[in-house]
C-alpha cells in the first residue's frame, strides 16, 4: 500500500506517503492559485482606481492588518477547536468573498473606499484561518516527517505564487478583473473537498474536542494567549525564528504588493506581463524546492537560515537595480528562491521546537511575525516609493536584510534555531 511508504528508507518525499496530507496539499495548491489570482485582480484595481502606489501600500495594510487584531482569538481557535472544522468554515467564507468582489466590480462598484472594506472582511476571515493552516500540517503527519511536510507545504504555496499570479494577468487581460475574482471565488472548492474527505481518524493530533468541553469555562482568549507569549520568551530558538521571519517580512514582503508599480512606472507592461512578473517569486521557489526539501533538509538550519536570509537581501537589490523586464524577473525568481528556504527553515524550527498542546497559539505569534508588522512596512514603502521612486527603496531594504542576516550570524543567535 502506499500509505506504507513513508517507512521506506531514503524516501525524499515522506509526507506524501500520507493520504490525509496528499489531500491536503492538492487542494491547498489549487486554491492557493485562487488566492493569487485574487491578490492580482484586487491589487490591479486598487491601482486602475488610483493610480498611485500609496494607495497600493494601503490595500495591503487592510488586507494584513485585522490579522493584528484577530491574532490572540487565532491562536485560541486553532488549540481549542476542531481544526478540520475551522478551515471548512473559513474557506468558505473567503470564497463568498471573492464572489462578493466579483459581484462588485460587475456592478460598477469604483470607489476605493468600498475595496478597501472588502479586503479588510477578507484579511479578519484569513487571519483567523492561517494559524489553523499552518497547524493542520502537523495533524497530518507524524513528527519524524513534519519537517518534510512543512517545506512540501510552503513549495505548493510557492507553485501557486508561479501559476496565479500569470493566470490572474491573463483572464485580466483578456475578460477583466471581474471574471478573475469569480475564478478566484470557485478555487476554493478544491480545498473544500479535500477538508470534506480527509479521514478524521487518521489525522496525528491530541482530541481538542474534549479538551473545550473541561477547559472553556476556565480558559480565556486573552489568558491563553499570555500564556503563548511567556512561552516564546522562555524559548530562545522560537524567539530568534520569529524576530528573524519579521525581518524578512518587514523589508522583503511589501515588494510583492509593489510589483505592479514596477510592471506599470518601471518596465511598462500590459497586464498579462504584470501577472508573468507576480509568478517570477513562485517559479524560482518551485526550482529550488527539490534542493529545499531534499539536500537543505539534511543540513543544519543554522546554516541553512544564513544562506537564505543573506541570499534575500542580495536578491532585493539585484531586482531593484535591473534595467529591463526579464533582468527583474530573474531577480523575482532569486527572491522567491530565498523565501521558500527561510520560511521552511523558520516554520520548521518553531513546529519542532514547540509543545503539541500550545502548536496553534504560538505559530499565531510566528505568523505575526509573518504578516503582522506587514501592513505598516507596506503603508511606508507605498509612500516612501511614491516620494523617492520604486528602485532606491527596495535596494535600501535589501540592504537592511543583508545587514540583519550578517548580524544573527554573527551574534550567535542562529545557533538557536539548531535544538528540537
Amino acid at each position: 500500500m502506499f500509505d506504507e511508504a513513508p517507512n521506506r528508507p531514503g524516501r525524499r518525499y515522506p509526507a506524501m506517503g500520507f493520504r490525509n496530507y496528499r489531500l491536503f496539499w492538492t487542494g491547498g495548491v489549487l486554491t492557493n492559485n485562487g488566492r493569487w489570482i485574487q491578490y492580482v485582480a484586487t491589487y490591479w484595481i486598487v491601482y486602475q482606481i488610483t493610480e498611485s502606489a500609496a494607495w497600493v501600500g494601503a490595500a495591503a495594510f487592510a488586507s494584513f492588518i485585522p490579522m493584528l487584531f484577530t491574532n490572540p482569538l487565532a491562536g485560541y481557535v486553532s488549540d481549542r477547536y476542531d481544526r478540520r472544522k475551522v478551515l471548512l468554515v473559513t474557506n468558505s467564507v473567503c470564497s463568498l468573498l471573492a464572489a462578493l468582489m466579483a459581484f462588485a466590480w460587475g456592478i460598477g462598484m469604483r470607489g476605493v473606499g468600498v475595496w478597501m472594506a472588502l479586503l479588510l472582511a477578507g484579511g479578519f476571515v484569513y487571519g483567523i484561518q492561517l494559524p489553523t493552516w499552518q497547524s493542520f500540517v502537523a495533524d497530518c503527519v507524524p513528527r519524524e516527517h513534519l519537517r518534510n511536510a512543512i517545506t512540501l507545504n510552503s513549495t505548493q504555496f510557492n507553485a501557486a505564487r508561479t501559476f496565479g499570479p500569470a493566470l490572474g494577468g491573463v483572464i485580466i487581460g483578456t475578460v477583466g478583473p471581474g471574471w478573475a475574482l469569480f475564478v478566484a471565488s470557485v478555487c476554493y472548492a478544491p480545498v473544500l473537498s479535500a477538508l470534506y474527505l480527509i479521514q478524521v481518524d487518521e489525522l496525528f493530533r491530541p482530541d481538542r474536542e474534549s479538551e473545550v468541553r473541561t477547559t472553556s469555562h476556565v480558559s480565556s482568549i486573552l489568558g491563553d494567549y499570555r500564556e503563548s507569549i511567556r512561552y516564546v520568551l522562555r524559548s530562545p530558538g522560537i524567539r530568534v525564528a520569529i524576530g528573524t521571519t519579521a525581518l524578512v517580512s518587514t523589508m522583503g514582503q511589501p515588494v510583492v504588493q509593489q510589483i505592479v508599480v514596477f510592471a506599470e512606472e518601471v518596465f511598462e507592461v500590459s497586464p498579462f506581463w504584470f501577472g508573468m512578473l507576480g509568478s517570477a517569486q513562485g517559479l524560482g521557489a518551485l526550482l529550488a524546492a527539490p534542493l529545499v526539501v531534499g539536500e537543505l533538509g539534511q543540513m543544519r538550519r543554522s546554516s541553512v537560515q544564513l544562506v537564505a536570509t543573506c541570499g534575500y537581501g542580495v536578491a532585493l537589490m539585484l531586482f531593484a537595480a535591473a534595467p529591463v523586464f526579464w533582468m527583474g524577473f530573474v531577480g523575482l525568481g532569486l527572491i522567491g528562491c530565498m523565501h521558500l528556504g527561510s520560511a521552511s527553515n523558520l516554520n520548521s524550527t518553531v513546529q519542532l521546537q514547540v509543545d503539541d498542546t500550545m502548536r496553534g497559539r504560538v505559530m499565531a505569534l510566528y505568523l505575526m511575525g509573518v504578516l503582522g508588522v506587514s501592513p505598516f512596512a507596506n503603508l511606508v514603502m507605498g509612500a516612501a516609493i511614491a516620494i523617492f521612486g520604486p528602485r532606491p527603496v527596495v535596494a535600501f531594504a535589501g540592504l537592511v536584510v543583508l545587514g540583519g542576516g550578517v548580524f544573527l550570524q554573527l551574534t550567535g543567535r542562529l545557533r538557536l534555531l539548531d535544538s528540537d
